[in-house]
Protein backbone atom coordinates (compact mmCIF):
# COMPACT_ATOMS: atom_id res chain seq x y z
CA UNK A 1 0.00 0.00 0.00
CA UNK A 2 2.82 2.66 0.33
CA UNK A 3 3.98 1.60 -2.54
CA UNK A 4 1.23 2.39 -4.71
CA UNK A 5 0.57 5.66 -2.25
CA UNK A 6 4.40 6.92 -3.94
CA UNK A 7 3.88 5.90 -7.17
CA UNK A 8 0.58 8.27 -7.09
CA UNK A 9 2.30 10.51 -5.13
CA UNK A 10 5.55 10.44 -7.73
CA UNK A 11 3.20 10.61 -11.11
CA UNK A 12 1.82 13.51 -9.66
CA UNK A 13 4.58 15.37 -9.17
CA UNK A 14 5.95 14.63 -12.34
CA UNK A 15 3.08 15.43 -14.11
CA UNK A 16 2.34 18.91 -12.70
CA UNK A 17 6.55 19.64 -13.19
CA UNK A 18 5.62 18.82 -16.98
CA UNK A 19 2.58 20.76 -16.70
CA UNK A 20 4.39 23.88 -15.30
CA UNK A 21 7.27 23.67 -18.02
CA UNK A 22 4.69 23.96 -20.77
CA UNK A 23 2.66 26.27 -19.91
CA UNK A 24 6.15 28.66 -19.28
CA UNK A 25 7.10 27.68 -22.56
CA UNK A 26 3.85 28.21 -24.46
CA UNK A 27 3.21 31.33 -22.10
CA UNK A 28 6.54 33.07 -23.42
CA UNK A 29 5.64 31.96 -26.93
CA UNK A 30 2.03 33.27 -26.44
CA UNK A 31 3.24 36.80 -25.35
CA UNK A 32 5.37 37.15 -28.55
CA UNK A 33 2.81 36.00 -30.90
CA UNK A 34 0.03 38.38 -28.99
CA UNK A 35 2.35 41.14 -29.13
CA UNK A 36 3.12 40.69 -32.79
CA UNK A 37 -0.99 40.72 -33.18
CA UNK A 38 -1.28 43.45 -31.29
CA UNK A 39 1.36 45.26 -33.60
CA UNK A 40 0.26 44.25 -36.84
CA UNK A 41 -3.72 45.07 -35.74
CA UNK A 42 -2.99 48.82 -34.51
CA UNK A 43 -1.23 49.40 -37.75
CA UNK A 44 -4.28 47.98 -40.08
CA UNK A 45 -6.40 49.68 -37.97
CA UNK A 46 -4.64 53.73 -38.65
CA UNK A 47 -7.09 55.55 -40.56
CA UNK A 48 -5.79 57.27 -43.57
CA UNK A 49 -7.79 60.16 -43.97
CA UNK A 50 -10.20 62.25 -42.01
CA UNK A 51 -13.49 60.46 -43.00
CA UNK A 52 -12.10 57.69 -41.88
CA UNK A 53 -11.29 59.04 -38.87
CA UNK A 54 -14.80 60.62 -38.54
CA UNK A 55 -16.22 57.14 -39.29
CA UNK A 56 -14.19 55.07 -36.93
CA UNK A 57 -14.82 57.39 -34.46
CA UNK A 58 -18.95 57.03 -34.71
CA UNK A 59 -18.36 53.67 -34.54
CA UNK A 60 -16.79 53.72 -31.10
CA UNK A 61 -19.73 55.93 -30.06
CA UNK A 62 -22.44 53.71 -31.30
CA UNK A 63 -20.97 50.60 -30.06
CA UNK A 64 -20.59 52.79 -26.29
CA UNK A 65 -23.81 53.74 -26.09
CA UNK A 66 -26.44 53.03 -24.20
CA UNK A 67 -28.92 50.36 -25.30
CA UNK A 68 -32.82 51.83 -25.65
CA UNK A 69 -35.97 49.74 -26.05
CA UNK A 70 -38.11 50.63 -29.45
CA UNK A 71 -41.43 50.82 -29.42
CA UNK A 72 -42.89 49.15 -32.61
CA UNK A 73 -45.61 50.04 -34.52
CA UNK A 74 -47.64 47.69 -36.65
CA UNK A 75 -48.14 48.61 -40.04
CA UNK A 76 -50.61 46.74 -42.12
CA UNK A 77 -50.82 46.67 -45.22
CA UNK A 78 -54.12 48.20 -47.37
CA UNK A 79 -53.76 46.44 -50.24
CA UNK A 80 -54.68 43.09 -48.06
CA UNK A 81 -58.15 44.37 -47.03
Amino acid sequence: MGFLIKFLLGFMVVYFLLKAVAAFLMGKRGRQTSNFRQQRAQQAKQPENQQDRIIEYQKKKFESSEIEDADFVEVKDSRKI
